[in-house]
């Protein structure tokens, strides 16, 4: 609340968000009007703020996950918005895309990605990581460039891949070099071992 009583935007969508939880919740029965009046109300506040519904869990929660779209100028207003949130029976709130790693395969227009046949090497750059990755059948063009942050967002989450990656090349895979590179199912290991040294 300001000084004055009035109530922030992050409030206001909440207060309107919660007058409408239970049919977000069920949102497969009208989901193209619930997600376009969703999209309008996070435009309110940034218009790169996107969202992400998860599936219902066993105990009747949703992950409600609210996204800047990797565009790290609007990271502060996602984590504003998230802090504002109140606390939901049927929902959890959720800042950034999150790292799945039961994933295998990212799929973006015509490209499908196999973490299979991702690589990398990466170097320490003051308290950042910087990879060049090696693509299997990579070509430099804006399509590829785009799947590739969809692939590190889902390895490691949105947040560590535009906070704490310093610089990312791509490159198409020389398959002689496998022996030099790691799989990209080990960033994650190491993004986490780096935050503790870099800690402590």
């Amino acid at each position: 609340m300001s000084i004055f009583g009035l109530k922030t935007k992050e409030q206001k969508f909440w207060d309107w968000f919660s007058k409408r939880s239970e049919r977000y919740f069920e949102f497969e029965k009208e989901q193209e009007n619930l997600f376009d009046e969703l999209k309008l109300r996070l435009n309110r506040i940034n218009s790169d703020l996107t969202f992400e519904f998860g599936p219902t869990s066993q105990n009747r929660q949703r992950e409600f996950i609210i996204s800047a779209d990797g565009i790290k100028k609007s990271f502060p207003d996602v984590i504003k918005l998230v802090k504002a949130a109140p606390e939901y029976s049927n929902f959890k709130i959720i800042a950034f895309r999150q790292p799945h790693m039961d994933f295998t395969q990212i799929i973006f227009k015509d490209i499908q990605i196999d973490f299979r046949d991702v690589f990398f090497r990466y170097g320490k750059d003051n308290g950042k990581i910087g990879i060049e990755l090696n693509i299997r059948g990579y070509q430099n063009n804006n399509d590829w460039g785009s799947a590739s942050f969809i692939l590190l967002d889902t390895i490691i989450g949105e947040y560590d891949t535009e906070m704490n990656l310093s610089w990312i090349e791509r490159k198409e895979l020389n398959e002689k070099e496998l022996t030099k590179l790691l799989p990209i199912t080990d960033l994650p290991k190491i993004m986490a071992d780096y935050k503790k040294e870099i800690q402590n």
